[in-house]
C-alpha cells in the first residue's frame, strides 16, 4: 500500500510538471494566433507582430515571469515534420577560400587544378580540397604549392622548403577555420532572428552546413538573412574636415562683424 501511494504521488507530480511545461506551448500558441488574426494572411505583418512581442520586457508581457522569447525556448519542439518550416543546405566555397589564401595567384597550374577539382566535384563525394590536391599533382608533378601559398599572411606556417603535403595540412586547417567561422556567423544570425529551436549542423561533406528552421514561414526574409554580406565602407573625411574648418572660420568672422 505504501508503494502504491508513492507511485500515485509520483504520477501526480509528473503530471503537474508536464502540464507546467506544456503550458508554455499554450501561451506562445495564443500569441501566434493573435498575430495571425491581426495580420489576416500578411506574413510581414504577422512577423512584425511576433517580433514586437518578443522584444517586450517582463513588465509588459510575461508568463510565469518569462518573456515571450524565453517561453518560445521552453515550448514543445514539434520539429519540421509536425510544425513545418524551412530546410536549407549551405556550402562554403572552398575554391574561393583557396584563391583568397593564395592572394589570387595567377599561376596557370594552380588555376587549372582549381578548375579540374570543380569539374570532378560534380561526380565525386570527396571534398574540394582533396580533389584540388590530386588535380594539382596530376597537372604538374614538379609544381610546388609553397610557391603559391607562401604569402605574407601564411609566412609563419609555410616557407620555401615546405613540401606539398605540409602545405596541404596547413590549407586543411585554414579551410576548417573558414568553415567554423561561417558556421558561427550563420548561428549568430539565426539566433538574432529569433527562430525557436533551430538545428544547425555541419554535414560529413566538408563545407556543407545543414540548417533546419521549424515554424518559419517567410522564407524570403530568412534567405536574405543567411546569404547577406556585411559591407565595410571607407569615406574620405579630408574634404569634410576642411569644409567644417572653413565653416567654423566663417561663423567666427560673422560674429566679429556683429
Amino acid at each position: 500500500m505504501q508503494n502504491k501511494g508513492a507511485i500515485i504521488i509520483l504520477a501526480i507530480a509528473l503530471g503537474l510538471v508536464s502540464i507546467y511545461q506544456l503550458s508554455f506551448t499554450g501561451a506562445t500558441y495564443k500569441v501566434k494566433q493573435d498575430a495571425k488574426n491581426y495580420a489576416k494572411g500578411n506574413l510581414i505583418k504577422e512577423t512584425t507582430y511576433l517580433d514586437s512581442v518578443a522584444t517586450l520586457p517582463k513588465e509588459k508581457w510575461s508568463y510565469f515571469g518569462y518573456t515571450f522569447k524565453e517561453c518560445q525556448k521552453k515550448e514543445l519542439n514539434l520539429g519540421l515534420d509536425l510544425k513545418g518550416g524551412m530546410n536549407v543546405i549551405m556550402e562554403v566555397s572552398i575554391e574561393d577560400v583557396l584563391r583568397a589564401l593564395s592572394n589570387y595567384n595567377p599561376d596557370k597550374s594552380f588555376n587549372a587544378a582549381l578548375a579540374l577539382a570543380k569539374q570532378r566535384q560534380k561526380q565525386s563525394q570527396a571534398d574540394f580540397l582533396t580533389l584540388f590536391g590530386k588535380a594539382f599533382q596530376e597537372i604538374d608533378p614538379n609544381a610546388r604549392l609553397a610557391s603559391i601559398f607562401g604569402t605574407v599572411e601564411l609566412k609563419e606556417k609555410i616557407n620555401f622548403n615546405s613540401t606539398n603535403d605540409d602545405v596541404m595540412k596547413v590549407l586543411d586547417g585554414e579551410v576548417n577555420t573558414a568553415i567554423t567561422n561561417a558556421f558561427n556567423i550563420l548561428r549568430t544570425r539565426i539566433d538574432r532572428y529569433g527562430v525557436v529551436q533551430p538545428n544547425i549542423s555541419q554535414l560529413a561533406t566538408k563545407g556543407r552546413i545543414l540548417i533546419e528552421l521549424p515554424g518559419v514561414k517567410n522564407s524570403k526574409r530568412i534567405m536574405e538573412l543567411l546569404v547577406g554580406t556585411a559591407n565595410l565602407e571607407f569615406w574620405r573625411l579630408m574634404k569634410i574636415a576642411r569644409f567644417i574648418i572653413i565653416l567654423q572660420r566663417l561663423i567666427t568672422c560673422l560674429r566679429r562683424f556683429k
